[in-house]
């Protein structure tokens, strides 16, 4: 499945920085962002979870990926 998403220039820029220093294709490292996010996400247990809380947990998981993003492009 493709799936297109649009990010802020400045987030795609530490994006690009960040993958060029890995070595992989910024595809590849999305797929490794989203993999880590859902990794966590199963080990949460949502039984208590609304959807709200759900969405909040998922808000907070890609505010720590671009805040790793940021970090590792200095």
């Amino acid at each position: 499945m493709v799936k297109t998403i649009l990010l802020p220039d400045e987030m795609a820029e530490e994006a690009n920085v960040l993958a060029a220093s890995l070595g992989v294709s910024l595809d590849e490292l999305s797929i490794m962002a989203l993999e880590a996010l859902l990794k966590k996400y199963k080990h949460s247990s949502d039984a208590d979870l609304d959807l709200e809380q759900k969405m909040a947990i998922a808000q907070r998981g890609i505010t720590k990926y671009h805040q790793a993003l940021i970090e590792l492009a200095q």
